[in-house]
């Protein structure tokens, strides 16, 4: 079953020879038919083979990607719904904002008007007093006069 795998396809034996054991080199290290030689670290021009991920690591992996994936999928959408909420907040501030300059501006043209209005009452009440004292002073200046020819008159008539 695994000899189709491709984790365990360099590890199969080339030949059909069993699996015995030779001695291949003076350090005495072994080798045997089913696994084939592999490069000593020791020579620095060949790299050491890379041996395949195991299907358990590899679906760890894809997991983890496709979890990653989801999660900045996810952040992505709650950003852009945040960032929605917060231009709405600002459009709707915005919009209160010149609502209450146009309320402010009409209580000030209301108040200007109604300083008008009391201005015009003032100036008339400052009239109708005007007009009063100066028929007062009319009537005490002719007042005094017949006061003082009648006093005139007495003081002749005595005298």
């Amino acid at each position: 079953m695994l000899r189709l795998e491709q984790k365990w396809r360099s590890q199969l034996p080339t030949q059909s020879g069993g699996s015995k054991r030779t001695k291949v080199t003076s350090a005495g290290a072994y080798s045997s038919s089913s696994n084939p030689e592999t490069p000593f670290a020791e020579d620095a021009r060949i790299e050491s083979p890379v041996r395949p991920q195991g299907s358990k690591k590899n679906k760890r992996r894809g997991k983890g990607k496709a979890q990653m994936s989801e999660d900045l999928s996810d952040m992505k959408s709650s950003i852009a719904k945040k960032l929605a909420l917060i231009e709405d907040f600002m459009n709707f501030r915005e919009k209160e904002i010149s609502d209450l300059k146009k309320e402010r501006e009409m209580q000030k043209e209301h108040i200007e008007k109604l300083i008008a209005k009391k201005e015009k009452v003032l100036q008339m009440k400052e009239q109708e007093l005007y007009m009063k004292e100066r028929e007062m002073n009319i009537q005490i200046l002719n007042a005094d006069t017949s006061v003082k020819s009648e006093r005139r008159r007495a003081l002749h008539e005595i005298a």
